[in-house]
């Protein structure tokens, strides 16, 4: 293998070496290659090189100081071993090019593009060279057209050594020169050239495709320089003056002015030629037209901005429902990115009247905020189809196919083009959001209608939220003022209506003082049964305001221990304990944030009622806890199991009903929450009564049997609530109940 990679290269140098091309002296030819490779490639540096035994010579160089480099020296080995174009956007991408002595050292190479120099026997000579110190990309159509310029290199060659057989060497030129315009133009490069003195312009025919020009046309400098647009003419003879001064290449992006008055982009690139008196004598360069690419420019740069005015329209309507401040940020908005005379919100009424709520108009032209409108022409079947979704654009007021009384309407407002789209809501149209133009006729684009249609349904959203906020206002005033109404209840009920309690027990018992000897059994027996009923009305009167005061007079949440909390509520039932000989249990109990009383409160009841309602055992008492992500399924399914009778039993109380649905929806979406239960070996009961327990004043059992006033699950549940959680039961008759709460986690 050594001994035929040793031949190959002893081939490949004898062909080099019958040119005659080392060490010998600059020619324009070439240098000209070295330029235009530059140019369509955008480099700062470009070489035509040749490679021998142990050197890089620079037959033409643009940005390079050095005539020459060691062979291992830079990237042209990878043109010699895949003996294929080769392109690298970014050396320091790639391990094995960034430690490269070229790309770490002078000249810093970033950017690489090589075309193999191969000669008609298919020998390798070196290479046709593109560099620059900054990564870059190149396309499919620069690529061809550094392609063809390596022919170039080769053609040159060729026509060295057979320059006494001028005819074929004319010809075989010929067909180089024509490959080059093929490959200028497949890349759609017009090439062109400017004599600094005469100022004479030769172009090609792209170069005047370019210029939307026919290609026989003739177009001298003066013509080129009338066919940029007026606002970029300065910059781009400002950048020719610069390259001449600064030895430099020339680079503009301007807009031209083709004949039928359409503005396209051109990027023109080119360089000075120089006589050896250091004069500017000429400049060659191409020309490319990116109409298509800056239009793609300018369409992401309105979506960015329509998105950013999307993005801050839905904030402030997600932060706050100030319907004023959304209405006048959009007309603000829309009317600098659509560059508008005037953008205004519309009001409409039942009748096609309405009123301008928001305008942002440009000064000069008529100011309409607040004016009460009515357009004679806008009756209630053109109101319908607004409603229907119709999107109305008018190009040209004057030659607008419309009423004439509807054309006068818009004229008194200055108004020679507009675009209207309706504001819908669920109940229907609500307004208009409007853009006009005063100054000239307009053409609206696609881009501009769905901006105002998108904001127009932003709009519509605020306006829904706002609606419901307002009836939620209004529903949380009712409940406030029936809560207020149930507090004065209360405190009559507990001072006015028991105060005449107090009187009536104290007078049957002085009664039965003084008349006991006078009385008879029956009699006796009467004044017990009105001293009981007295007692149990008030009762019934301190329960009811215990009830009613559990949400307005609850105390702040605070940690609370709820092990704590467990001992007060047995410590208060300690009668009832040892009377019953109840047995009471716990497993170990959180630390949560809660209203101490209210919660030992809600212990206390539920234990005393697996007191109350035990069986012939003694009653067995257990308290539980258990964080609801900790449960496992069989805890999860008595969760779910239970959320519609949850749900089912909130309408139990005016003043309960709003917080209960609030607090539910925050149980049921809290991840963690405090799943509490309290089982007992009492008498149970059946699955139909499982809801109505906690309705106040319901009782299953007689009072002669059960005790009580029917208040006090109403309370646990309406407590519960308060602190966002729900409660219920699990039981069955004769085989004890277990009742069920959940406290939102908070504690941390």
């Amino acid at each position: 293998m050594q001994t035929e990679s040793y031949n190959h290269e002893q081939a490949r140098l004898q062909v080099l070496r019958r040119y005659e091309i080392l060490d010998t002296e600059p020619e324009q030819a070439y240098d000209n290659i070295a330029k235009l490779a530059a140019f369509i490639c955008g480099t700062s540096i470009a070489v035509v090189n040749f490679i021998d035994e142990n050197r890089q010579w620079f037959k033409a160089k643009l940005g390079l100081d050095v005539s020459e480099m060691p062979r291992n020296f830079g990237l042209s080995y990878l043109c010699l071993e895949c003996k294929n174009i080769v392109v690298i956007p970014d050396t320091l991408v790639h391990a094995q090019f960034a430690t490269n002595p070229a790309v770490t050292g002078y000249p810093y190479v970033r950017f690489y593009a090589g075309v193999p120099l191969i000669s008609p026997e298919g020998q390798i000579l070196g290479t046709l060279c593109a560099i620059d110190p900054a990564p870059r990309e190149l396309n499919q159509q620069q690529v061809e057209a550094l392609s063809a310029l390596g022919s170039q290199v080769i053609s040159q060659l060729e026509l060295r050594r057979n320059l006494a057989q001028r005819q074929q060497t004319e010809a075989f030129l010929r067909e180089s020169e024509q490959r080059l315009k093929l490959a200028l133009q497949s890349a759609k490069l017009g090439s062109w050239q400017l004599d600094l003195k005469t100022e004479e312009l030769s172009s090609s025919s792209q170069c005047h495709i370019n210029f939307g020009l026919p290609p026989e046309v003739d177009f001298p400098y003066s013509k080129l320089l009338e066919s940029i647009h007026p606002d970029d003419r300065s910059k781009m003879q400002g950048c020719v003056r610069e390259a001449i001064e600064n030895h430099s290449d020339y680079e503009a992006e301007y807009r031209c002015i083709w004949p039928d008055n359409s503005i396209h982009w051109i990027l023109a690139r080119g360089t000075v030629i120089y006589n050896a008196d250091d004069e500017p004598i000429r400049m060659i360069g191409v020309t490319l037209d990116v109409t298509e690419r800056k239009q793609v420019e300018e369409e992401l740069k309105r979506q960015n901005l329509r998105s950013q005015l999307f993005a801050e329209i839905t904030i402030r309507i997600r932060e706050s429902l100030q319907l004023e401040e959304i209405l006048q940020t959009t007309v603000t908005e829309v009317q600098k990115l659509l560059q508008a005379d005037r953008v205004l919100i519309f009001r409409l009424a039942a009748d096609g009247s309405g009123t301008v709520v928001q305008e942002a108009v440009l000064p000069g032209w008529p100011v309409v905020l607040g004016q009460n409108i009515i357009d004679p022409c806008f009756q209630q079947d053109y109101v319908e189809k607004y409603r229907q979704g119709r999107v109305r654009a008018i190009v040209d007021v004057e030659k607008a196919n419309i009423q004439d009384c509807h054309r006068e309407f818009l004229q008194q407002f200055g108004v020679k083009a507009n675009l209207v789209v309706p504001i819908l809501i669920r109940d229907g149209i609500w307004g208009l959001l409007i853009a006009h133009q005063c100054a000239h006729p307009r053409q609206w684009n696609n881009f501009e209608t769905d901006l105002l249609l998108q904001l127009a349904n932003q709009i519509g959203i605020a306006l829904s939220q706002s609606q419901l906020l307002e009836q939620e206002t209004r529903y949380a005033q009712e409940l406030a003022r029936s809560n207020s109404e149930l507090e004065q209840f209360a405190y009559v009920a507990s001072h006015d209506l028991q105060e005449p309690l107090r009187m009536v027990t104290s007078y049957l018992q002085l009664l039965e003082r003084k008349y006991n000897s006078q009385l008879d059994s029956t009699a006796e027996q009467f004044i017990n049964y009105a001293v009981d009923g007295a007692r149990r009305m008030q009762s019934l009167i301190n329960d009811l305001l215990n009830y009613s005061r559990v949400t307005t007079r609850g105390q702040p949440f605070v940690q609370v221990d709820c092990a704590t909390i467990l001992e007060q509520a047995i410590a208060n039932l300690k009668l009832a304990i040892e009377d019953s000989h109840a047995t009471i249990t716990h497993d170990s109990l959180p630390v949560i944030k809660a209203d101490r009383t209210q919660l030992t409160q809600v212990l206390q009841n539920l234990i005393g009622n697996a007191i109350k309602f035990r069986g012939k055992l003694p009653p067995r008492i257990h308290i539980g806890a258990v964080r609801k992500d900790e449960l496992g399924e069989q805890g999860k399914n008595i969760l779910l199991s239970t959320q519609h009778s949850a749900l089912s039993t909130q309408h139990s109380a005016l003043n309960t009903q709003h917080s209960a649905l609030s607090t539910q929806h925050s149980a049921l979406s809290t991840p963690n929450e405090w799943l509490f239960s309290v089982s007992d070996n009492g008498i149970g009961l059946e699955t139909q009564y499982a809801e109505r327990i906690f309705v106040i004043f319901q009782r299953l059992h007689g009072r002669s049997k059960y005790p009580g006033t029917g208040i006090g699950l109403a309370i646990c549940k309406k407590i519960i609530e308060r602190h966002g959680g729900r409660i219920w039961v699990e039981s069955q008759p004769g085989q004890g109940s277990i009742f069920y709460f959940t406290i939102p986690d908070q504690a941390g």
